[in-house]
């Protein structure tokens, strides 16, 4: 079944099966699975845009209220359900002038520069397995431990490295180059990390491999309110949501 959602932060087409439920515009950028033992964040794709029926860009927290719109809309019909998995391989996206593709992934990179993940950092995810999870936090110290910053650090590409390594022997912590580099560098920054962000993690992490299980406690979430569900009008949108029907507006307490 499908209808459209009337939000305070947008129009967003919806999509309610029993073992699915998708969150978009004119793409759908959410989906969640329902498995018979557990729930999945399916994918979460917004690069291609389109995630909003009014072509608003979804981007940072506009994204995160897209995904408690998919997470409002679990809760309210599947209310036994209250965690979600997911295998994180978020990021940001580009093409060179040549059209090839990059991508550095948030897993890392957002890990880098904030010191938790994407999904940490917005959802308060924590990997599935609880004690991996502890020996990774365990690890954050590193980022302020001047013994964890070797005296030189190989840049994987020497343009960047001619720009970087003044800056790199110039501070003391990890943390101290990160917060500069994003400094002077902010607008740049996940292009100029991709040659290097997975070296300086895994010293960072003690060559520890990030896990990409992880989970989201949904039960604490926002209850974003479906103010509306409608059907479309005028001739081309009547024909895109002819299948659309009516549904009441949600919303609980947590």
């Amino acid at each position: 079944m499908e209808s459209i959602c009337q939000t305070d932060y947008g129009k967003f087409r919806i999509s309610l099966e029993d073992d699915n439920i998708k969150v978009g515009g004119r793409n759908f950028c959410v989906n969640i699975i329902l498995y018979k033992d557990k729930t999945s964040l399916y994918w979460l794709k917004t690069d291609e845009g389109g995630c909003e029926l009014n072509e608003k860009d979804i981007r940072g927290e506009n994204t995160v209220r897209m995904v408690d719109i998919a997470f409002s809309l679990l809760r309210k019909y599947h209310p036994e359900r209250k965690c979600v998995e997911l295998l994180d391989d978020s990021g940001h996206s580009w093409e060179d002038k040549r059209g090839r593709k990059y991508k550095t992934v948030f897993l890392k990179g957002y890990l880098l520069i904030h010191s938790k993940t994407w999904y940490e950092d917005k959802f308060n995810a924590t990997m599935s397995d609880p004690n991996i999870y502890d020996i990774y936090r365990s690890k954050i110290i590193n980022f302020d431990d001047p013994t964890k910053k070797p005296p030189s650090f190989d840049f994987m590409n020497k343009e960047i490295g001619d720009m970087l390594i003044p800056l790199y022997e110039s501070t003391n912590t990890w943390r101290e180059f990160i917060d500069r580099f994003v400094e002077l560098y902010g607008n740049e920054k996940y292009k100029m990390m991709h040659p290097w962000y997975r070296s300086a993690i895994y010293i960072i992490f003690d060559g520890m491999e990030i896990n990409q299980d992880w989970k989201i406690d949904i039960s604490g979430r926002e209850n974003i309110q479906c103010k509306s569900m409608m059907t479309g009008g005028g001739k081309t949108r009547k024909r895109l949501f002819s299948k659309f029907r009516r549904l009441e507006p949600f919303s609980w307490s947590p």
